[in-house]
């Protein structure tokens, strides 16, 4: 397919942002936690994210209906949720609740019931998908969404949570989040960029798993602190 100037130009914010976003979260992963080259890192994430939205939202309005999918505008409105209420734990002050946590439950719930409709359309014809687009896809973003709501539902009810909690909250939702970007450009549509021939093989996988691990890692570290603390 030929794409107009327009298409042209936001394909190519597209890929700009999305670089950005990936090194922005590797480098905000693999650096000290709280340090400033961390909040810098995390602001830069954080902004860039909001600016793939701008661009996605305006790739779906543009004249080639086909540059992004449903499945596209659930899983940019997943991501940008995720790094939001993320961000809001370490802006907001420990066990208290901001603005972004009280409508945090309202925005995941609506994220996984129309993710749930969408994928059920789907399922039974009514929504016509791309070949390369897994049905599955819509359900497995909803089953987060709705975890995520659990999750804002309890923090809510709490009226806020602090310590190893909070940086739980903090980094699950951001590594979610990063690990998404990286996916989208290595297996997911963004893998258009590179030759068929290794498309889906491990080159274009191996990124995405370390960052899956260094995420886990980042994790179980902070439940070992936790633990150390509670023993001193």
């Amino acid at each position: 397919m030929s794409y107009g100037p327009v298409e042209t130009i936001l394909m190519g914010a597209h890929g700009v942002v999305g670089a950005g976003i990936v090194l922005s979260g590797i480098s905000a992963l693999v650096s000290r936690k709280g340090s400033p080259f961390h909040r810098q890192c995390g602001k830069v994430f954080v902004l860039l994210i909001g600016l793939m939205a701008l661009v996605i939202a305006a790739s779906a309005t543009a004249p080639a209906s086909q540059l992004i999918s449903a499945l596209g505008m659930i899983f940019t409105a997943l991501t940008c949720y995720l790094v939001l209420t993320s961000w809001a734990t370490v802006t907001t002050p420990a066990a208290s609740l901001g603005t972004v946590a009280r409508i945090a439950p309202v925005m995941a719930l609506s994220i996984a019931s129309t993710a749930l409709f969408l994928g059920w359309k789907a399922q039974t014809g009514q929504l016509v998908l791309d070949e390369d687009i897994p049905v599955l896809a819509f359900f497995g973003f909803s089953g987060l969404a709705l975890l995520a709501a659990c999750a804002d539902i309890s923090v809510v009810l709490r009226g806020g949570i602090s310590g190893a909690q909070r940086l739980f909250r903090h980094l699950w939702r951001m590594c979610f989040a990063l690990y998404f970007s990286v996916a989208t450009i290595f297996t997911g549509p963004g893998s258009v960029l590179f030759p068929d021939s290794i498309r889906g093989t491990w080159p274009l996988i191996l990124p995405e798993s370390i960052i899956l691990l260094m995420s886990l890692y980042s994790i179980v570290k902070i439940f070992r602190k936790r633990t150390i603390l509670q023993t001193v």
